[in-house]
């Protein structure tokens, strides 16, 4: 016997707690910096945080996340879900394309597809691997037509799962799940490269416009099921690669919100803000860490991976640049993604006389004296913070274990070139969690050929505790699985993580409504603008 599952439907769909709200002025203008051009406003093919934002604006799915990081239904009015929890039948409302269409079962099955095929750009075509199929479709030993999405009619969509998957509802909140419009994709496949009549969108705005290095301007959807509740006109998203110009911005009234998810608040500046503004911060499932390449030289010795992660000082970098309060990375999961009211310390921060032992055992097992280590070249994105935890390490590094490193700062593209590629010895990156659970982590290392997977590391007993932990019947045994899995993941070290992330923005005092989503958009969509404050 199936289980309806009405329950997100019977909550009024999170958006209506915006009715509380005064009425908005008739002009609703907001004015945001972002630092660069989305690297795709095509939701299947997202992977950076830039363009996941435009894609939450832009898109939507069969689900979204709440002021609380909760699911609920969105283009979906309820679920089906069968007793062993494998089939979910979603059965979708009435909504329509921005060009007015009716929005159908077949876009999300056509749009999930692509994603799958061997072909496909898609960065998060790992996000799909719990569907039947998904996966050998994504390598080319299954046929895309052997995939369990189905299209039962216009409004109905199959989904079966190769296992329980209790994550399932909030991996298809991320936009990566979001469709495209299976007709204009077909017609018109550059689309997405600009604002015209063929940039066919289902979310709460539409792109009026969009000069590259410059702004992109977003104007409220009329075709938007929910437009009625999305109080702003229009978004103009100014491209500006200094935070410490967007704060000027803010400061002359040019920009109404600073920080996280846009342009980040400059770490020079975050003491006196903190100080004397109302500054909002909040805990993300995000994490910055050190890289290594376990396929090159020296990093293939997993002593010298230990070695420069146990040197590092990671509340020493909290405390003097990043100015959050954020907790050192002792673990490669955030804090938000566990059970339990503090996270496993799986190594001691800071730990030099370890780290220098791991550092000889290295040497030794590499067959080479420490004056014949090779000077590493550490590559990092062109930000203001990156370069600054990039020379601490740096520093560190150096003190700790007597090591040269040549730090090259490059283009986030560049940088995300040389990861996915594995062109690279060490790098700093971060990730931030798409769904809220751990395993969102996790799957990334399940196999050394995710484009993610940027050690390139792979390791069967991990492999087996992920597997094993889909089948068992309670979250403790689930989480104790997976919390084995960590310590294998922490004992290789193909990468050494060095803080959970604190996010923090401010807003001008005529903005209202405004709250960041744990995982996720800002919620731009429930924003607007007290003219008479202004």
């Amino acid at each position: 016997m199936r289980n309806i599952f009405f329950i997100f439907a019977c909550i009024g769909i999170f958006f209506s707690a915006c009715q509380k709200n005064p009425p908005p002025p008739k002009t609703q203008k907001l004015n945001l910096n972002v630092p660069s051009d989305p690297l795709t406003l095509d939701p299947r093919k997202g992977g950076d945080i830039v363009s996941s934002l435009f894609h939450f604006l832009l898109f939507d799915g069969l689900a979204r996340l709440d002021d609380d990081g909760n699911v609920a239904l969105s283009l979906a009015e309820k679920i089906d879900i069968s007793d062993d929890r494998r089939i979910y039948t979603f059965f979708l409302r009435d909504a329509f394309w921005s060009d007015g269409t009716p929005i159908t079962a077949w876009d999300f099955e056509k749009s999930w597809k692509d994603i799958l095929h061997p072909d496909f750009p898609a960065m998060n075509a790992h996000l799909l691997y719990p569907i039947e199929n998904a996966e050998g479709a994504k390598i080319g030993v299954s046929s895309l037509s052997e995939v369990k999405i189905r299209s039962l009619d216009a409004k109905t969509l199959e989904i079966t799962l190769e296992r329980p998957t209790p994550y399932f509802l909030e991996l298809i909140a991320f936009c990566v799940f979001y469709p495209v419009n299976a007709e204009i994709d077909q017609s018109h496949p550059e689309w997405d490269q600009n604002a015209s009549e063929n940039f066919i969108c289902s979310g709460p705005f539409v792109l009026k416009e969009w000069k590259r290095n410059n702004v992109i301007v977003l104007a409220k959807n009329p075709n938007y099921f929910r437009a009625n509740q999305v109080l702003l006109d229009e978004i103009t998203l100014n491209i500006v690669d200094s935070e410490m110009t967007s704060l000027q911005m803010f400061e002359k009234g040019e920009v109404d919100i600073i920080g996280q998810p846009l342009n980040p608040l400059p770490t020079d500046a975050l003491a006196e803000l903190i100080k004397n503004q109302n500054v909002h911060i909040y805990p993300v499932p995000a994490t910055t860490f050190c890289s290594f390449n376990v396929t090159v030289f020296p990093f293939n010795n997993v002593h010298i991976r230990k070695a420069f992660s146990y040197a590092i000082n990671r509340r020493q970098i909290v405390r003097n640049i990043t100015q959050l309060n954020e907790p050192p990375a002792l673990g490669i999961i955030p804090p938000m993604l566990k059970k339990g009211p503090k996270a496993k310390a799986f190594f001691r921060d800071g730990d030099i006389e370890t780290a220098r032992a791991h550092f000889k055992k290295g040497l030794k097992e590499l067959g080479i004296a420490k004056e014949e280590f090779p000077r590493i070249k550490y590559h990092y994105s062109k930000s203001e913070s990156h370069h600054k935890i990039a020379q601490a390490l740096q520093q560190q590094w150096h003190e700790a274990l007597g090591v040269s490193i040549e730090l090259e700062s490059v283009d986030k593209k560049i940088l995300m070139h040389l990861l996915k590629t594995r062109n690279y010895q060490a790098a700093q990156s971060f990730w931030m969690a798409q769904y809220k659970d751990p395993m969102n982590i996790f799957e990334r290392f399940k196999y050394k050929e995710n484009v993610k997977n940027y050690p390139h590391w792979q390791n069967e007993t991990f492999i087996q505790l992920l597997n094993k932990s889909s089948d068992v019947s309670t979250d403790e045994e689930r989480f104790a699985l997976l919390e084995e899995a960590e310590a294998i993941l922490l004992d290789q070290m193909p990468l050494a993580p060095i803080y959970h992330w604190n996010s923090a923005y401010i807003t001008q005092p005529y903005i209202k409504s405004f709250g960041s989503a744990p995982i996720g958009n800002g919620f731009f969509d429930r924003v607007f603008i007290d003219n008479e404050t202004k």
